[in-house]
């Protein structure tokens, strides 16, 4: 009866490592901007930073390194006021090229996921502008050399 419990308990570990594993695997996403005026996708991935600028915006630095568990705990901080944001925000109105954007979230228990098009929470500037910020101080902290203020400051303006 005792190897029953072993592999009854073996393949809930097993279970619970998978489950952390898929937690950890996409933990931060954060987009925004239009298709012809440019945009700027940031990722967090098995604590790999990516920034990837999208259009207008192709001729900016890209960047890629890793990211320590605090950083990612830091960014969490930021995005909590999005915990009361709705998951959609959708304009009443149609356009083609509209200022699209989503903020995904998802480490140590806390689950994030809004997006919006044309439309934003009240709060919504000062949450991306304090991100934003944080994702400057990521960039020179980890890619001195590739960073560029002329360039952060283009990236801040992004409404």
């Amino acid at each position: 009866m005792s190897g029953i419990w072993e592999a009854l308990e073996a393949l809930h570990r097993k279970s619970n490592e998978v489950a952390e594993f898929e937690e950890k695997k996409a933990l931060f996403s954060f987009g925004r901007g239009a298709f012809f005026s440019g945009a700027l996708d940031y990722k967090i991935e098995n604590m790999h930073f990516s920034m990837r600028p999208y259009n207008a915006y192709h001729t900016m630095q890209r960047f890629e390194f890793d990211v320590t568990e605090e950083d990612l705990c830091k960014i969490g901080t930021i995005v909590a006021p999005a915990m009361k944001w709705k998951k959609e925000y959708r304009s009443v109105l149609d356009r083609l090229d509209g200022y699209e954007w989503s903020i995904e979230y998802c480490y140590n228990g806390i689950q994030i996921k809004s997006y919006g098009y044309e439309s934003f929470p009240c709060n919504y500037k000062k949450v991306v502008n304090e991100l934003q910020e944080y994702m400057e101080t990521l960039c020179k902290k980890y890619a001195a050399d590739k960073y560029k203020e002329d360039e952060a400051e283009e990236r801040r303006s992004l409404y």
